[in-house]
């Protein structure tokens, strides 16, 4: 498990990463399963990230990084990000097309995310 969560927290840092980069919102009516599956491990390695940051700057709140704003913004993005990964998961355990608003609302939060402190986070810095 801390395997895992060393790499992604080495995914969610290293910004030039293809996979998150490339992946996009779609303006099409539905999403096939196999893409939704790439959006929500973007997703799962961004909320690694953020989690870690989170608890960073639990021990860390005086940093200006850690500011209540940035803390709250990071909460929010993974708190919508998971309640559509956990959408996009039912529609392909169902092995149906994923609705691309689905889809959309997963990408926002991952780029979101992004937009935060917390894509900069590297174990404790």
């Amino acid at each position: 498990m801390k395997k895992f969560l060393l790499i992604s927290l080495m995914a969610l840092s290293l910004g030039a990463c293809s996979t998150i980069q490339t992946l996009q919102q779609v303006v099409g009516t539905a999403v096939s399963p196999t893409q939704a599956i790439v959006a929500a491990n973007a997703f799962d390695a961004a909320e690694s990230g953020a989690t870690g940051y989170l608890v960073y700057c639990k021990a860390n709140l005086s940093t200006a990084q850690c500011s209540a704003g940035n803390r709250r913004s990071v909460i929010k993005y993974v708190r919508a990000g998971r309640a559509a990964r956990n959408q996009i998961e039912t529609y392909i355990q169902t092995s149906t097309s994923v609705p691309s608003a689905v889809y959309n609302a997963l990408m926002t939060a991952v780029n979101n995310i992004k937009s935060t402190p917390a894509a900069n986070y590297i174990g404790g810095q």
